[in-house]
């Protein structure tokens, strides 16, 4: 109980620290969730951009050609009329000119924008000091100058801020300085532009910011920024869906459009970026496919700015923006995986164990990316696998206790095992107890040693209890007190005819009342004085392919020798079950010789001894004392005969004598037979004649017993049949199987007399009444003879009609081969 106590608050203790550690990885290491969002960026893979965005690129290529940054803004306004007479949807142009140039140049560049129409130019926020000593710092916009902006379309913010592992996975679609003075993200008012939303088509919702026929999920949660003095009144923060990594989108060098290289229609209908994608110039960031290799030199690269714009557009079109849940949210997520991993623990060992928590561990990694590509939603990962390794001291608190369980079991084994155990043995219940009362498990290879030694012992004494069980010629089953069997040995299973799976855990009683066994009342009061000490023996038989008698013994089983007859410590029964099958057929054997002697013997002696005493003590006639001879030597010949065919049929049963086999042809048995009874049936005026089907069946087997058996189910037929009729003794092939077979045209067998015509000295009352001479054991000789070969005898029988006894025997492969040439 105290132990028991001690591993549940070890478990509540697990449990409280898993679901600590979820809440610091929730709340308080963010950068946690930013890598495991940009992992699953990298797991997911890229996607193809969409070509209606198209990037027109200030990289190397163009400042080799045309010169050091910055350019004269003419450059810039020859650009932007080579794109405008292709038509374009929107113009991004993602520089700021802030500074005034040459007049001339500024003019240029301000006709150009206004030519165009739909050019939107970016903003970004700068901090001041209001006084030269104050250490009060303002914020302002760092417009273009007002001929540019005034030109331009829309004007929007171009600030990208990085998390706090430096990589950019959101924007904040609306910022404001301190003088309230709002702006949205440069890559929403080229939207707004392409697709001329105008500003009362702008909505902000609760958790979404409506655009027109966008619906934009934002988080909106207000929050101090990060430049002193400004305060965010709402963020409308867009988590945003990268396609790839750099050089994903469309892109055309600057110098390859003011050249004319590039046709007008690779910007026709289409959103352009305007923007700097050279190294040099610095305006990159870190994005989540930075070390995503999707070809040689894709991997390695920051992102430059003007296609983090591309992704926030392609986002912000395609509704593509991520959904991140709240944090209440993960924490939820978090404790299912910590009580489902606790359930796991607590509720399954060995590779079960290792396999679940392997299934939930793949569970949360794939179902995360599934959500993330499928449902555009960034799961908790991080405080989902917290909880899962949280929980790995559970696990190790439960190995522990089950190692200091494992040793009280090891020590209350070697104190069970005394009388197995020698007395010098090493591991013993002194030594393993002064090893346990250091109170720490021990170490495995103690563990080892002392079960590898109390398993030798144990074995070796079970083994010789194994060998004398199996060896033994009689079943042995014991029971628990509730009548269950709990063990058999390999003979109680052969006695019954089951499995040892369908014995044990079987109601002994019930068991042998279903098989008709025993007597219900007699068996139940037995097993129930097995409580007393009282021990039961019976008698019983089970019907099966043959009939086999047994007897059981029941005696009560106790734990130990019991030191007085009043102790009933009984603690199951044992049974075991002998075959007396041989012991009952000597008894039977013994009743029908009585029987034979009383009855069948005495009948023929009585008669051959009155006879002769007549023919001694009176005086007869010739005719009469020549009557009174041949009764006398008929009797005799019958009683010779009874003595011969019971000798026969006891010598076979008892498997005395053997069988001697050779190479048999039915045809010539069957014609042997025919000449042997020719006169007796000629006497009867009964016609024979035999019936050989092609090809002529040759068998392996007993001539002279096979004779014997066709003569006696013939000369049967001869004596039951009337004159003038006709016995055919066939024999034919059918499926491996030789039938032998004799029909007569007799007066027939009824059919309630059929099964018992093969047991001994049973005729039918018509025949205790004829002048046939027999004694009923012609049949029972022929059933014996053809089953020491292997077959089986029939009968077929119409009353007043006729029967036919057929004799089926299978025939060995070498017989076959003859049989067939």
């Amino acid at each position: 109980m105290a132990r028991n106590k001690s591993q549940s608050l070890g478990a509540a203790l697990v449990l409280f620290f898993s679901v600590a550690l979820v809440i610091v990885v929730t709340w308080f290491s963010p950068s946690l969730s930013a890598t495991s969002t940009n992992m699953l960026f990298r797991l997911r893979g890229a996607f193809s951009a969409p070509t209606d965005v198209v990037i027109v690129a200030i990289d190397d290529q163009s400042l080799q050609r045309i010169g050091q940054w910055p350019w004269p803004r003419s450059v810039m306004a020859s650009a932007l009329d080579k794109i405008t007479e292709a038509r374009p949807r929107g113009v991004g142009l993602d520089v700021i000119y802030a500074e005034p140039s040459s007049t001339d140049e500024d003019r240029r560049l301000a006709a150009a924008i206004a030519r165009n129409g739909r050019v939107v130019l970016p903003a970004q926020l700068y901090e001041s000091d209001l006084k030269a000593d104050s250490a009060v710092r303002a914020t302002a916009w760092l417009r273009p100058l007002p001929e540019f902006a005034n030109a331009a379309s829309r004007l929007g913010h171009a600030h990208v801020l990085p998390e706090v592992d430096g990589m950019a996975q959101s924007i904040q679609l609306s910022k404001c300085d301190d003088r309230a003075s709002r702006l949205w993200a440069f890559g929403l008012e080229v939207v707004r532009t392409a697709e001329q939303i105008p500003a009362e088509d702008v909505e902000e919702l609760p958790g979404l910011l409506r655009i027109g026929p966008h619906r934009i999920p934002v988080r909106d949660e207000a929050s101090g920024s990060t430049i002193s003095g400004v305060a965010i009144i709402r963020p409308n923060e867009m988590m945003i869906n990268y396609a790839g990594p750099a050089g994903s989108f469309r892109s055309f060098s600057i110098a390859d459009v003011i050249d004319g290289k590039v046709p007008g229609a690779a910007f026709t209908d289409k959103i352009v970026l305007i923007g700097a994608v050279a190294e040099s110039m610095g305006d990159t960031r870190v994005a989540p496919f930075m070390h995503y290799i999707a070809d040689a030199g894709a991997g390695g690269r920051e992102m430059p700015g003007i296609e983090i714009h591309a992704n926030i557009i392609n986002s912000l079109r395609n509704r593509l923006s991520f959904r991140k849940p709240p944090e209440w949210a993960a924490f939820l997520a978090a404790l299912a995986v910590i009580l489902l991993s606790t359930l796991t623990i607590r509720g399954f060992d060995g590779w079960r164990q290792i396999l679940i928590l392997g299934l939930i561990l793949l569970s949360i990694v794939f179902g995360s990316l599934f959500a993330f590509s499928r449902f555009l939603i960034i799961p908790p990962l991080p405080a989902m696998l917290t909880g899962l390794v949280a929980v790995i001291p559970l696990l190790l608190n439960r190995s522990l206790s089950a190692s200091r369980e494992l040793d009280l079991k090891l020590a209350a084994l070697v104190s069970s095992q005394k009388g197995f155990l020698p007395a010098d043995n090493p591991v013993g219940a002194d030594y393993i107890n002064n090893r346990l009362a250091l109170g720490l498990p021990q170490s495995l290879a103690w563990k080892l040693r002392a079960v590898d030694d109390l398993t030798t012992r144990l074995l070796t004494r079970m083994s010789f209890i194994d060998r004398i069980l199996t060896s033994m010629d009689e079943g042995v089953l014991v029971t628990d007190l509730d009548g269950r069997i709990v063990f058999v040995n390999r003979e109680a299973t052969r006695i019954f005819g089951c499995g040892e799976n369908e014995l044990v855990g079987a109601n002994f009683s019930d068991f042998l009342i279903e098989s008709g066994a025993l007597d219900p009342f007699q068996l139940r009061k037995a097993i129930k004085g097995m409580a007393d000490g009282r021990s039961a023996q019976f008698e019983f038989e089970i019907q099966g392919a043959e009939q086999r008698f047994y007897s059981l013994l029941l005696s009560a089983l106790t734990p130990e020798a019991q030191v007085s007859p009043l102790d009933n410590n009984v603690i199951g029964v044992v049974a075991l079950v002998a075959d007396i099958t041989k012991r009952v057929e000597l008894d039977r054997m013994k009743t029908e010789t009585l029987q034979l002697v009383s009855h069948e013997l005495r009948t023929p002696l009585t008669s051959i001894r009155g006879l002769s005493d007549v023919l001694i003590k009176f005086p007869v006639t010739e005719d009469e004392s020549n009557e009174m001879l041949r009764t006398i030597r008929s009797e005799s010949v019958r009683l010779s005969e009874m003595i011969n065919r019971y000798l026969d049929l006891t010598r076979l049963e008892s498997g005395a004598q053997p069988l001697h086999l050779t190479m048999v042809s039915c045809q010539e048995l069957i014609a042997g037979c025919i000449r042997h009874l020719s006169i007796f049936a000629a006497e009867r005026k009964i016609g024979l004649s035999s019936q050989v089907t092609p090809p002529v069946p040759i068998l392996q087997a007993d001539a002279q017993l096979l004779t014997q058996a066709v003569n006696n189910l013939l000369s049967n037929a001869i004596k039951y049949s009337p004159p003038e009729s006709e016995i055919v003794v066939a024999a034919a092939l059918d499926h491996g199987n030789v039938m032998l077979s004799v029909r007569d045209r007799g007066f027939g067998i009824p059919e309630d007399a059929r099964e018992r015509i093969f047991e001994k000295f049973y005729r039918l009352e018509r025949d205790t009444t004829s002048s046939s001479v027999g004694a009923g054991l012609g049949l029972p000789l022929v059933k014996e003879i053809v089953e020491r070969h292997g077959g089986q005898v029939t009968v077929e029988s119409v009353p007043a009609t006729g029967s036919t006894f057929t004799i089926h025997l299978p025939l060995r492969q070498q017989a076959i081969s003859m049989a067939m040439r």
